[in-house]
């Protein structure tokens, strides 16, 4: 049986996988991860293997049976314990995952999103209004991209008030402090405090919508069947953590969007003159700048190869899929953004059993803001045409700092 120093060791890598150098030059690195087999990384953590080919990711994402997203709940692999301890939808497989997939995408159901449309579309104007009577400079994350989970999505699916709102982002801005914790060491205590607080908010939101039912996100899972079946308190309560912290990725692909549009101008322009064009460049921009370069992580289950690379059993499998967003033998010329693309089974969302159950209002909350913002302000602009973002975030993430914009 091989053994982790039999491993090819030329076929390594070290690196610092979340820090600001990587960041910075994330976009050269992942287009590298788009041709390169599979490798290893053995100085962050426990052995991983960064998987970065469009088929060899598809591959990953596919077999749940050889790479299982539930991770060893044991010393050593706390980066990877996003939810303290919670089962989420997202690190479960086979019928433990599929029965909650089944209780949860009635919430999630292109009909359910047809209905918070117009009611995301109303609060994305009324963001609008604030920038326009803030002045003419405003800045593209924080008064924008940013807000559209709190403005937006927390107002149409939840409801919450301020108090609320501001437990949940605490806890989003938590999560890095996660990702980046050694093995073996404990959580800092900021991340204990602001757990606890999520977890007592969730707490009684469950409390007051069984008592109080009304037409939101919540009530939906709370009244959740699926024949005879339904989720246990612990199953609800862990997959409103989940979904609540998932939310996160929608400023953070919103600030990528926008990023994109706003340093092409000839094809923004072709959008404002044609705004049904939007979708499709919502997808070229959902494939060229995700934003999220790794997914959840996955555990080898037996020794195994993927495009040729040895993985052993016991060893964390990294996926990435904006690499594989920008394989050239997936997508003709990878680097260059084209709205007129239509790019086909992005791997933005994952692919497979474990595809984002959210994607359809992920995508839909992407399109409203950027059609909106483009009829409202048509002349907008980065205030520096060179601008070069800065980001920070999760080990995974690239989570844009700033993006100072003009109106006009």
């Amino acid at each position: 049986m091989t053994k982790l120093a039999e491993l090819d060791q030329s076929n390594s890598t070290e690196m610092n996988l979340g820090d600001a150098t990587f960041k910075a030059n994330a976009r050269s690195i992942l287009s590298g991860w788009a041709t390169r087999p599979p490798f290893y990384v053995f100085n962050n953590g426990p052995p991983q293997v960064i998987v970065g080919r469009y088929a060899d990711v598809y591959e990953v994402f596919q077999d749940a049976e050889r790479f299982a997203s539930q991770m060893p709940r044991e010393p050593g692999f706390e980066q990877f314990d996003k939810f303290m301890g919670g089962e989420v939808i997202t690190q479960l497989d086979g019928e433990r995952h599929s029965r909650l997939r089944r209780l949860l995408m009635p919430a999630f159901a292109p009909s359910r999103v047809a209905q918070l449309e117009s009611h995301i579309s109303q609060i994305i104007d009324g963001m609008l209004d604030g920038i326009e009577n803030g002045g003419r400079e405003f800045d593209g994350v924080t008064n924008y991209a940013a807000r559209l989970v709190v403005g937006a999505l927390l107002t149409a699916m939840l409801d919450l008030n301020a108090n609320q709102t501001r437990i949940l982002l605490a806890f989003q801005e938590a999560t890095p402090a996660m990702t980046t914790t050694k093995p073996g060491e404990p959580y800092p205590p900021h991340v204990h405090a602001a757990y606890k607080d999520m977890a007592n908010l969730i707490q009684q939101i469950v409390d007051n919508r069984r008592a109080h039912p009304r037409s939101d996100f919540i009530t939906d899972l709370v009244n959740a069947r699926d024949k005879a079946d339904k989720l246990t308190d612990k199953e609800l309560f862990d997959q409103v953590l989940g979904i609540l912290a998932a939310l996160a990725t929608t400023p953070r692909t919103g600030a990528g969007a926008l990023f994109t549009l706003f340093t092409h101008d000839e094809q923004r322009k072709r959008l404002i003159a044609d705004p049904s064009r939007v979708p499709d460049a919502v997808e070229e921009c959902l494939r060229i700048a995700g934003n999220g370069y790794f997914t959840f992580p996955r555990i080898a289950t037996r020794d195994t190869q993927v495009g040729g690379t040895p993985i052993l059993k016991g060893m964390v499998v990294r996926p990435s899929p904006q690499a594989a967003n920008l394989d050239p033998l997936a997508y003709v010329d990878p680097l260059k953004f084209d709205i007129d693309r239509k790019p086909q089974r992005i791997m933005t969302f994952g692919s497979g059993p474990h595809q984002c159950i959210g994607n359809v209002l992920g995508r839909k909350t992407l399109v409203l803001a950027v059609r909106q913002l483009l009829a409202r302000f048509p002349d907008a602009r980065l205030a520096d045409p060179g601008f070069a973002p800065e980001y920070g975030g999760s080990v995974g993430e690239l989570k844009m700092k700033s993006l100072p914009m003009l109106t006009h």
